[in-house]
């Protein structure tokens, strides 16, 4: 069984993690941002050959991506006010 939304968020998230400047690349924010954003969606599991197809057309929707987009957009936003990390951590990944 596999959650297709979790493609789409990391796809979107990949395209857009540089638009906040402020936003630290390290692994654990990376991580933070996806899982965040992953409660905000509703999730697309398939566990059968035919579902998986319907799911990988479905995340090529407009209204799919747009949800992924504002469910990231949020997420970047929580995570870059509230990192949980070390100092450590985000100086030796920026």
């Amino acid at each position: 069984m596999k959650n297709f939304a979790e493609d789409v968020i990391i796809e979107v998230f990949e395209e857009i993690k540089n638009v906040n400047p402020d936003f630290c690349k390290c692994e654990k924010c990376r991580r933070d941002v996806i899982a965040l954003a992953l409660t905000k969606i509703r999730g697309r599991y398939a566990c059968s050959p035919e579902g998986e197809i319907f799911a990988r057309v479905e995340q090529s929707d407009r209204q799919v991506r747009a949800d992924a987009l504002f469910a990231v957009m949020e997420a970047l936003e929580i995570v870059t006010k509230y990192p949980h990390h070390s100092e450590d951590d985000s100086l030796s990944k920026k």
